[in-house]
């Protein structure tokens, strides 16, 4: 789920890794993860081809008018940075965009990876993010139906508290999805003002599933 969270991202922008980590933190509520899980996965994805880097030189305010703020512009004029480090700048690359694709059509089944698929699915086309939508409502239905075979025997009251909640979740949930589905719909027959801005759309490659 962490390739999902960093191709979306970068699919967004090109980011540092700091600022990567900065920004999975408050991605859907907080993606928690470590620069000792992150920058092993930047490398992975890099040798997939997935992402591709940029060593540039950190940069300060141009409109600084402090001397360290003069002084820190001659040395990025000179290649140098205070501690004469550069810092990588990460890219999502067309293959990498194309592997994205594919994570945000995969199995909807896990709470998780399907909050992260639904924050980036603008980038389906109007068709996949519609099926991502149904794959989640058949899901749920599924578990639904399972609890009302199988209902929860217990006789403590606390347990039994936590499967009503757990069935009330449920259908909140069930018809958060049939809003969506419907407005989907609506949008793709055109009866209503598209939920995202379209530029930011690609398409699926011949090759995506």
């Amino acid at each position: 789920m962490l390739d999902l969270a960093v191709l979306g991202l970068l699919k967004e922008g090109d980011l540092h890794g700091y600022e990567l980590n900065k920004r999975l933190k408050t991605l859907v509520g907080g993606y928690a993860t470590s620069f000792g899980a992150l920058y092993p996965a930047l490398a992975r994805l890099e040798r997939g081809g997935w992402v591709s880097s940029t060593a540039v030189v950190p940069t300060s305010d141009p409109d600084d008018p402090t001397a360290a703020g003069r002084a820190r512009r001659t040395r990025r004029r000179s290649g140098r940075s205070k501690s004469g480090r550069t810092r990588k700048v990460y890219h999502i690359t067309e293959a990498g965009e194309s592997h994205l694709l594919e994570l945000l059509q995969e199995d909807a089944s896990n709470e998780r990876r399907f909050r992260l698929q639904l924050a980036f699915c603008r980038f389906l086309s109007p068709d996949r993010r519609l099926e991502l939508l149904e794959l989640r409502r058949a899901h749920l239905m599924g578990l639904q139906a399972r609890g009302r075979r199988n209902p929860e025997q217990s006789t403590d009251p606390y347990v039994r508290s936590l499967f009503q909640r757990d069935r009330e979740r449920l259908e909140h949930d069930l018809a958060w999805l049939d809003r969506l589905i419907a407005t989907e719909r609506n949008h793709q027959q055109g009866e209503t003002e598209p939920m995202i801005d379209r530029s930011l759309q690609i398409e699926p490659g011949p090759d995506t599933p």
